[in-house]
């Protein structure tokens, strides 16, 4: 989409734009604050009315003008305006409900009576598309802002989650779980200024149509925002800002735009760094472990012992445990599902309901009921599709019988990842929520092939809009390989668009503007949420390119040639020493190519603090394997081991005084209260291997044995021991 737009700085330039494109002109840099930058797109006539200004000469000539009723989100989008413009000329406009005749350009923010009279509406802008429309006098920023209402019962803090399940059974006349313990969560509190009344809060599920067009037209001027806080914006100076004329909509490619990020638990510069790239957060939409939500209470587990999986001769209802498996043939269990997520949709208006078993389902109920119903030869990611598959197309054959516009959700996760085979056509109302179903962090070729036959054979599988789910890499769990992977970012979300809903996706999200590692964070965050709003023909490429120059500076061109080289290796660089290198060496680079004093210095140290475990990782590489614990492997066996865990032959008698390790905590290396020894012996052949293993149990206590069969996943639901072989390497 192109649009023009015109500027005073130091000389007056013409272009081509689009929705994100920075204007051409002469650059210079005053601290924090960078002029519009060379992009090198091509000049246009000029459609600027040079007689009208918002600016002129550091001076407002321009006013702000909202409802009398503004939504909130209309205010903050109006103060937003108000302050990013006063950083880019010194003048500060004053927002008002009532034109005044003294100021030549009136600046309408969202819906009020001047816009309905001008004849500008949001009609038709949805999920957060806006438009920009400008006359001789006047210029509207608009899109369609409404506020979220909570539905009861909810919690409205974590003390008052107490009572709510209470409160939800009282209003459902179920004993189910409720899903929404968490939604105040989604809210923070309105600044002062802004507030109607005191206690007025901001919420994550506000439609924000107009607070995006505010966005949109400061980035015509030049803003950028890579990273939350002032360390994190490009601001241009000009003293002159003239009224162009403009008439363009911007719609998102995805009306789900979600990122694992509450209002009420991030920093106020981290909320309004998501709220300026456009997310949206959509209420109703329940995505993963439905079933978990509704079978999580104790009271369940006591009352209805055969809804849950049998494993080991035993029902899976533990009650310290934080996910319970189901047995998906039990009739009783299904009809329960079918009531509940009628009472998602009656109570909370929820637009879809996740039947989705908890988390790691990678085992079948052993009952009589579900024997046979795992399909191994749909191997791993494929032998319970079938199973899980089946029951959320029944509940949702069910449900649409009450309410035919609500959606029965489920994930393609784990070990139902793949379609299943025993379903033609999924019904309707089956939303299909592909978990991995882009994956950039996949970033080779044969890599991004299987997760494109992924996507492709789900799509025969239903005639609805797909949504992506994600894990990005997770720097709170310990992610450091350098995985700067924008191109694939932007050729995995082009490649969905127009055939997905939007996406859900869950990373380390900065829960404060100057977190350690948001030096890895922002860019994984920063790109995503730009190519939801590209349209099909966005281009990585480009955004990278302008990231680089304007971020970094003088570094620009060393760090595009490091997030190229890392996007090509950062996967090789768990093994390899000399790609690491090369990496850190490339950085070394950039960092001493520019000040120290300066603002890009600041900026690539959040990038140098990410690194240092790379550069931890690199002296681990260069040590090569060890040290590590060792035990002798005893080779004097001669007589046959019976495999009964007994350790009775004469071979482990003798064993115990040659060699015998015993388990310790790895830090202070404390024996635990109930220990583990080991032996470990290779036969004379040197073709096999013996462990001898016996682990401590409470006295009286019988193991919990799950695994029915050769290769039987239930194994872990159960007491189980895991021994990792590794190569010198």
């Amino acid at each position: 989409m192109k649009q023009s737009l015109v500027f005073t700085a130091t000389v007056l330039i013409h272009l081509i734009l689009t929705p994100w494109t920075i204007l051409y002109a002469e650059e210079y840099v005053l601290g924090n604050d960078v002029s519009p930058a060379k992009t090198g797109v091509r000049a246009k006539k000029d459609v600027t009315n040079s007689k009208k200004f918002l600016v002129k000469k550091g001076r407002a000539t321009s006013e702000i003008i909202i409802a009398k009723d503004a939504p909130r989100s209309t205010r903050l989008a109006a103060h937003e305006l108000q302050t990013s413009l006063e950083k880019i000329s010194g003048a500060r406009l004053s927002i008002t409900t009532e034109p005044h005749a003294d100021m030549e350009v009136k600046i309408y923010v969202g819906r009020s009576s001047y816009t309905e009279m001008l004849g500008i509406t949001s009609t038709g802008l949805k999920h957060g598309a806006y438009r920009m429309v400008s006359g001789a006098q006047w210029l509207i920023l608009i899109g369609e802002d409404a506020d979220f209402t909570p539905i009861e019962p909810w919690a409205k803090n974590n003390g008052d989650r107490q009572g709510l399940q209470a409160r939800w059974e009282k209003v459902s006349g179920l004993p189910l779980g409720v899903p929404n313990g968490g939604m105040y969560k989604n809210r923070e509190r309105m600044p002062k200024e802004l507030a109607k009344e005191d206690g007025e809060y901001l919420w994550a599920f506000d439609e924000r149509g107009s607070y995006n067009a505010v966005c949109g037209f400061l980035c015509r001027l030049g803003v950028r925002w890579y990273l939350p806080g002032t360390l994190g914006e490009v601001v241009p100076r000009m003293a002159s800002i003239p009224l162009s004329n403009i008439d363009e909509t911007v719609t998102p490619d995805f009306e789900i735009r979600q990122f694992s990020v509450r209002f009420g638990t991030v920093d106020d510069e981290v909320m309004r760094w998501a709220m300026r790239l456009g997310i949206r957060q959509v209420y109703g939409l329940m995505i993963a472990h439905g079933m978990h939500d509704m079978t999580h209470p104790d009271a369940i587990k006591a009352q209805h012992p055969n809804w849950f999986a049998l494993y080991g001769g035993k029902r899976d209802t533990q009650t310290d445990k934080r996910m319970n498996h189901l047995c998906y043939s039990n009739q009783e269990l299904f009809d329960a599902t079918v009531e509940w997520a009628r009472a998602q949709f009656d109570i909370y208006d929820y637009a879809s309901v996740s039947i989705m078993p908890p988390d790691a389902y990678g085992s079948i109920c052993q009952c009589r009921a579900c024997e046979e119903k795992q399909v191994d030869e749909m191997g791993s990611r494929g032998k319970l599709s079938n199973h899980v598959w089946d029951f959320a197309n029944r509940v949702a054959q069910e449900v649409v019988k009450t309410h035919p516009k609500k959606l029965i959700a489920c994930c393609a996760y784990g070990a139902n990842t793949l379609p299943p085979t025993n379903i033609k056509k999924l019904e309707p109302n089956v939303q299909v929520i592909i978990v991995g179903g882009r994956r950039p962090r996949n970033s080779l070729s044969e890599q991004r092939e299987a997760i494109q036959n992924l996507r492709a054979c789900w799509l025969q599988k239903t005639d609805r809009p797909i949504i992506i789910f994600e894990n990005y890499p997770f720097t709170g769990r310990g992610m450091y390989l350098p995985a700067f992977v924008a191109q694939t970012i932007g050729t995995s979300i082009n490649a969905t668009k127009g055939i997905s809903r939007g996406e859900d996706i869950w990373l380390s999200f900065p829960r404060y503007h100057n977190e350690k590692n948001i030096g890895f964070d922002h860019f994984q965050i920063y790109f995503t949420a730009r190519m939801w709003w590209g349209g099909k023909d966005a281009d990585a490429e480009v955004l990278l390119d302008e990231y680089c120059r304007l971020f970094y500076g003088p570094a620009g061109a060393t760090m595009k040639s490091f997030f190229d080289y890392c996007e090509v290796n950062y996967q090789a660089m768990e093994r390899d020493k000399k790609k690491v290198d090369h990496a850190l060496a490339m950085f070394a680079v950039a960092q001493a190519s520019v000040s120290k004093e300066s603002i890009y210095f600041q900026r690539l140290a959040l990038i140098d603090t990410f690194l240092e475990a790379l550069r931890s990782k690199a002296r681990l590489l260069a040590l090569g394997r060890g040290p590590v614990p060792k035990m002798r492997t005893v080779w004097e066996l001669d007589e046959p081991i019976k495999i009964d865990g007994k350790l009775d032959e004469p071979y482990w008698v003798k064993h115990r005084e040659w060699s015998q390790g015993r388990l310790r905590e790895i830090q202070t290396g404390g024996r635990p209260i109930f220990g583990t020894s080991v032996m470990a012996g290779w036969a004379r052949n040197g073709q096999n291997v013996y462990f001898g293993i016996r682990c401590d149990e409470r006295p009286g206590e019988e193991l919990n044995v799950t695994a029915a069969k050769h290769d039987d996943e239930a194994l872990f639901y159960g007491d189980a021991i895991e021994i990792e072989i590794d190569t010198d390497k």
